[in-house]
């Protein structure tokens, strides 16, 4: 044990042994603040080993658990853990060009996300540690992968609570403008240094292509942003309308139509809720809706008014439904429980006096793993009913 140690208290050496890889400030028996940024020893209350992690005084979060091995964490060590990450997406991805390389504490990278569209990566480091070794994880990525290029999108908000500027900036190559992807049976535009994330939504991937079998007659996409969903439903079905409040959102969408070669989108803009009502009035039935909401629930505060919201959204799409119709519905709000979302599933078809069966649950898809002693990292949750 080389690096200088940082000692739990009993609560905090019991919060250890979940497993769960973070451990915050109230749970530090003792520490020296200079050690923030640094990688350090990790001990119990009586001084015994467990592991090493990332040191930021500052954050809420003080330690991020990178290791339960007492071993030297240098280049060669991320170097190991990024390539053992690209071998698993070799494994699970094989219908897209654009996905998830390394989704942070889940595979053993705290903090670190790496995103690869085509042959150019995005990455976030969202710690004061992962920071730090930043021009390490770039050259053991250019090593791997040989990327055309390597953007850092850290305008992430988080970064603010580990005293981390936000900032966007090319690290290798040249950032290229829009250009694009592929996805399943469709492509579409990403612009890294612009777009939502790290240029795309990806963890909906799995669940995007999956849409594409529930699509027929007349389908409503709502909470649209590029389209993506709407993309995957033009395949199948007669129509599709595609809503959300943002008309650059809306006019990126008529750029991905066109690259598809799809006419059988038309665009609405407006704050969904209010759209759906207008869609009630006009006496307009679906076949196929669905809603991808952003988070409502950003933290346990919000969680009675997020479950208003998503009621509100969603007996408004079931009243809009025909009868044998889909409803795909997700929720991507950590603090939602499935059963929560479930909850809300049977006000929702109280309300709207409609009955419907369960067909299929579906969550993020395979590079976004969930850590199962991390409930952080399992966040999505996306249903499909059959309105009867």
């Amino acid at each position: 044990m080389d690096e200088p140690a940082i000692k739990l208290t009993k609560k905090g050496t019991a919060w250890n042994r979940t497993g769960h890889p973070w451990v915050y400030r109230d749970d530090l028996e003792k520490y020296d603040p200079s050690l923030s940024g640094n990688i350090v020893a990790v001990t119990d209350n009586n001084g015994k080993f467990l592991g090493k992690a990332f040191f930021n005084e500052r954050s809420k979060i003080s330690l991020r658990m990178i290791t339960d091995d007492d071993i030297a964490i240098d280049a060669s060590f991320w170097r190991e853990r990024i390539s053992r990450c690209i071998e698993s997406r070799r494994k699970t991805v094989n219908d897209s060009d654009a996905y998830r390389i390394a989704h942070a504490e889940s595979d053993g990278l705290p903090s670190l996300i790496i995103d690869k569209y085509a042959e150019h990566l995005s990455i976030q480091t969202l710690s004061l540690g992962m920071d730090r070794i930043k021009p390490v994880i770039v050259e053991a990525l250019i090593d791997l992968l040989k990327p055309d290029s390597v953007t850092a999108r850290n305008d992430s908000s988080t970064r603010k609570l580990e005293g981390l500027a936000e900032v966007k900036e090319t690290l290798y190559g040249t950032t290229p403008a829009a250009f694009d992807v592929k996805e399943g049976r469709i492509r579409y535009f990403v612009d890294i240094l612009n777009g939502q994330k790290t240029g795309a939504y990806l963890d909906q991937r799995e669940n995007r292509i999956a849409a594409e079998k529930y699509s027929r007659g007349s389908v409503l996409d709502c909470f649209c942003y590029q389209g993506l969903f709407s993309l995957h439903a033009a395949l199948s079905a007669e129509d599709v309308t595609a809503v959300d409040s943002s008309g650059q959102a809306l006019e990126k969408s008529g750029q991905n139509a066109i690259l598809n070669g799809l006419s059988n989108i038309k665009t609405i803009e407006g704050k969904v809720p209010e759209v759906l009502r207008d869609l009630q009035k006009e006496g307009r039935l679906f076949d196929f809706i669905i809603l991808d909401p952003p988070a409502y629930a950003k933290s346990k505060r919000d969680l009675q008014a997020a479950a208003r919201g998503y009621i509100d959204i969603n007996f408004r799409a079931m009243k809009l439904l025909k009868k044998g119709g889909y409803l795909m519905t997700s929720s991507c709000s950590h603090n939602l429980s499935e059963g929560q979302f479930m909850d809300i599933m049977d006000e929702s078809l109280w309300e709207s006096r409609r009955k419907a069966k369960l067909v299929e649950k579906r969550i993020q898809p395979a590079d976004h793993p969930i850590l199962l002693n991390f409930p952080e990292s399992n966040y999505l949750k996306c249903f499909v009913l059959e309105l009867l």
